[in-house]
């Protein structure tokens, strides 16, 4: 039987929509807008300001300038909370800036925008999953151009979460190439994927997690379904993942260890404030995407047209996601948010098997159009009024620092809030205290010192014994919100604190001096 394509060419013809069935035979033509809109969607956060905005990039990039000047993978910067903190993820994400800083020859901070370029990749992921599963080039396009104008990955260029955006980027590409492998396995495809799992897997500790217990699922279920089958494509593929991602383990183990992260994540009460909410719903996916999220699941599992490697591998990955998502429901501690970025596969393969069931032709375009630009529409305006929220290093906040560096000695201690303490250490070498909510930390040497620096920006009980505990010289707060604490009440405590003195202030920083 001749499958039933979604755009049918004869159909567009008939109905003078576009000119030529050879304008859909060609399927790059279609896919090429989606991409160019990915990119448009993704750089806003970085080509319309001055510096890219959000705060996580700072941190990373100065990790990979760290390893570009020392040749190897440091403890940390010595001026962030002091030189007591290490670095609380796997290195990839910031070694592939160092790498590309390497070959081109620009300093790490001004190749940020090769991270828009992950867009690609996962849009290209998605079509080749999705043409995986579904055998169609229509239904890959579908996916594809979803994936492309999904806002979630657009907030997390606001925030710039560089590694765990371009960790999820690659795990379409990853699905593709397991299903390819499980369906034909040979020996190139094997090293292929193995190569592909242990290359995704060192980038970002959560995206390892999500990779990792899908994977280890849909193994589980398919050996409990059909052992025989499963283990002669499970054995080989395990033992070259375990002498290729062996590094890999090792270092996940070492983060482990290292860090304590039993003791960072025993705190019940830690990641309530995480918890998923309508608000964080319709911000990060749009109730039209959560609709599709839903209703897409059910056509997709449902559909026939995918194999059961296909569902099941689906059915895992949407397992994790949801586990992680309502995890305090059943005792699990996580940051319950953060997995609602880990959706955009089940939204799109979703999409298009939802987009396959309808009829007529003309109502399957109608829905795509109205999916693609509600959708995309609202990408765009949260990209656009999140980047400004979310724009920390500004012109202002450069002229503070060179403030400080010309009226501060280099073994002043500096306080301030979360996002300028992500930014700041990389802008001033100077001893910092950078106030961080327990959802934020996963390294458990920085608990003390994070909450230290929170009384301080706070006003706590204990204020006065940090500052002089820490010996605090200076305290900088942001004229305006975001921060961590609120900039408003961190402003209130300093002026009224006898010990403070507003000794700098511009359009963006306030920073007060502490009096012996």
């Amino acid at each position: 039987m001749t499958a039933d394509p979604i755009l049918s060419p004869s159909s567009i013809r008939r109905a003078a929509l576009l000119s030529g069935g050879a304008f859909w035979r060609s399927r790059w033509r279609v896919l090429l807008p989606g991409l160019l809109l990915a990119l448009l969607l993704r750089g806003v956060t970085v080509y319309l300001y001055t510096q890219p905005t959000g705060p996580d990039y700072g941190l990373h990039l100065l990790f990979a300038r760290q390893v570009l000047e020392t040749g190897t993978i440091p403890a940390f910067a010595e001026n962030y909370q002091l030189g007591g903190a290490t670095w609380p993820l796997l290195p990839g994400g910031p070694l592939i800036f160092g790498v590309m800083s390497a070959v081109s020859g620009a300093p790490v901070f001004d190749i940020v925008h090769i991270v828009t370029f992950f867009a690609l990749i996962e849009c290209l992921g998605m079509f080749f999953l999705a043409r995986q599963v579904f055998r169609r080039d229509d239904a890959a396009l579908v996916a594809a151009l979803l994936s492309a104008v999904l806002p979630l990955f657009v907030d997390m260029m606001t925030w710039a979460g560089y590694p765990n955006f371009i960790a999820i980027t690659l795990l379409p590409a990853c699905f593709a190439l397991w299903l390819m492998t499980w369906e034909k396995p040979t020996v190139p495809r094997l090293i292929l994927l193995a190569l592909a799992l242990c290359g995704a897997a060192y980038i970002h500790h959560v995206s390892t997690l999500w990779l990792a217990l899908s994977l280890l699922l849909f193994a589980l279920v398919s050996v409990a379904l059909r052992p025989r089958e499963s283990l002669r494509r499970l054995i080989p593929l395990g033992l070259l993942c375990a002498v290729i991602g062996l590094p890999v383990a090792l270092g996940a183990f070492r983060l482990i260890t290292q860090q304590d992260a039993a003791a960072v994540l025993s705190d019940a009460e830690r990641f309530d404030m995480t918890r998923v909410t309508w608000e964080s719903w319709a911000r990060i996916i749009t109730p039209m995407g959560l609709m599709v999220l839903v209703g897409g699941a059910a056509a997709f599992l449902t559909d026939r047209r995918a194999s059961f490697p296909a569902h099941l591998l689906y059915a895992s990955y949407l397992a994790v996601s949801l586990l992680f998502m309502f995890g305090w429901l059943i005792g699990l501690k996580f940051n319950y948010t953060r997995a609602i970025y880990f959706l955009s596969m089940p939204i799109a393969l979703g999409g298009a098997a939802l987009i396959l069931r309808m009829r007529p032709y003309l109502v399957r375009i109608a829905a795509l159009a109205a999916l693609v630009f509600a959708i995309g529409m609202s990408a765009a305006v949260r990209g656009y009024e999140a980047s400004k929220y979310f724009e920390i290093v500004t012109p202002d906040l450069i002229e503070a620092v060179n403030w400080l560096e010309s009226f501060s000695d280099p073994d002043d201690v500096v306080v301030m809030g979360t996002l300028l303490g992500f930014q700041m250490p990389r802008l001033l070498d100077r001893p910092q205290l950078a106030a961080l909510t327990p959802d934020l930390i996963s390294n458990v040497e920085v608990l003390p010192t994070a909450a230290d620096a929170t009384a301080v920006m706070m006003g706590l009980d204990e204020m006065d014994a940090v500052l002089d505990r820490r010996e605090v010289r200076f305290v900088v707060v942001r004229a305006r919100t975001p921060d961590i604490p609120d900039p408003g009440r961190s402003r209130q405590v300093m002026n009224a604190h006898p010990r403070m003195r507003l000794v700098f202030r511009n359009a963006d920083v306030f920073i007060y001096e502490v009096r012996p």
